[in-house]
């Protein structure tokens, strides 16, 4: 008796402790690297911006505190071993009640369909705890206390916990992406907060709104633009009615990088750059804002004309034109329109300089040969957008025709 008492008490306690550990692993995870920004956000609103949320304490706390309730759960319960993971499914409720927040539910504070989801789950799980003690703890009479034949039902029992739990929340990974950008510009990390989700063709009007500002906060606007999608055109580079309740960083900020934080009534980006330019309050970063918003615009002949204006490009320097910006120097080569000698900038009739970025004007040649080789319009804008989406090149030619993920967002009035 007291050798199958320790073997229980053995298999019992390997039971909890792993038990405990991988819902902990999950629970810190979950929080911290996949809804640590919706949490940090929620706070935000809910507190209409009193209190901030520390993304690496709030998953901490938030799993002690759903271990502490199951612990609570155990104790009452009083669940065998073979069904110990059972005692896990209130503290899963709350983390997936926790975490079901999107966007607007922030706006609109409501608990939704959990109002009766919660307590329905709640019953069941009462009925659930009767039957195990009532119908499936019998089998303890007899001491067969296998460990392997014990641990697998309690793993697959967390195991679909974890995924029911993983499955609930149904917001965008766009929206993740704007808050994670958000914060990492609101902490200073420029260069972070440009890199969010880079590899996705998804976006926002807002993320993009965001990196523009994080690269142009690093000097490097004019520079990378068409590196990201520019589905929104110059609707995405800064936002002027951006009133979205909640909002840690508004145009505000950005309209104060740029020199001048416009007035309620000023709603055009045109009518902002106009008054801004055209007074003592613009920096460089305003120029380059406003230059790249002509190119978005694809008003190649006003870029051209105003180029001269904010960046020094005269005759007396040695090849000014090569220190341009890559999307400047790339709307250059396609306003000249010259195939046969692309580094030969030649505009209305006037040979302006001469570009010596070789690998540019390379890829130029390339994506000038791979444009015509193919005859298929759709087949065409999807393999130049694979070899030369992050042009201007490809912005220029393709960006209003195409398609599917790649298409244009209609434009706002």
């Amino acid at each position: 008796m007291n050798y199958n008492k320790s073997q229980k008490e053995k298999t019992a306690g390997v039971i909890r402790y792993s038990c405990g550990i991988l819902f902990s692993l999950f629970s810190f995870c979950y929080l911290y690297f996949i809804q640590g920004e919706i949490l940090a956000q929620a706070q935000h609103v809910y507190s209409n911006g009193i209190t901030r949320y520390s993304i690496l304490i709030g998953a901490i706390i938030i799993t002690g505190i759903l271990l502490c309730l199951q612990w609570l759960v155990s104790y009452i319960t009083q669940l065998s071993s073979t069904h110990y993971a059972w005692s896990y499914i209130p503290s899963a409720l709350v983390l997936a009640i926790l975490t079901d927040v999107d966007e607007e539910a922030m706006m609109n504070f409501s608990f939704g369909p959990w109002l009766w989801i919660a307590p329905l789950v709640i019953i069941l799980y009462a009925l659930l705890i009767i039957g195990i003690k009532k119908f499936g703890e019998s089998g303890d009479i007899v001491l067969n206390y296998n460990i392997r034949s014990m641990l697998y039902p309690n793993y697959i029992i967390l195991f679909f916990t974890m995924l029911a739990v993983g499955a609930i929340p149904h917001t965008s990974d766009v929206y993740h992406f704007e808050l994670k950008t958000e914060r990492l510009i609101l902490e200073g990390k420029y260069e972070e907060a440009s890199k969010v989700g880079e590899k996705s063709l998804r976006t926002s009007a807002r993320l993009t709104e965001l990196r523009m500002y994080a690269l142009s906060m690093m000097g490097q606007l004019p520079e990378k633009i068409f590196e990201y999608p520019q589905y929104d055109g110059k609707d995405g580079l800064l936002i002027l009615n951006d009133t979205m309740p909640g909002t840690r960083l508004t145009s505000k900020w950005i309209c104060h990088h740029l020199g001048a934080v416009c007035g309620n009534n000023i709603r055009n980006t045109d009518r902002y750059f106009y008054l801004v330019l055209n007074d003592t309050l613009w920096n460089e970063h305003t120029a380059d804002y406003y230059l790249c918003n002509l190119l978005l615009e694809k008003k190649l002949q006003t870029f051209f004309e105003e180029l001269p204006v904010y960046y020094n490009l005269s005759d007396t320097l040695t090849n000014p034109y090569d220190s341009l910006p890559k999307a400047f120097k790339e709307a250059l080569i396609i306003m000249s329109n010259n195939q046969e000698t692309p580094e030969k900038i030649v505009i209305n009739g006037d040979s302006i300089a001469t570009i010596h970025d070789t690998v540019m004007i390379n890829d130029y040649i390339d994506y000038c040969h791979q444009k015509v080789g193919i005859s298929n319009e759709r087949e065409r804008i999807n393999k130049t957008h694979r070899s030369h989406g992050k042009t201007f090149w490809w912005y220029y030619d393709f960006s209003d025709k195409a398609e599917g993920e790649l298409a244009p967002r209609k434009k706002k009035s």
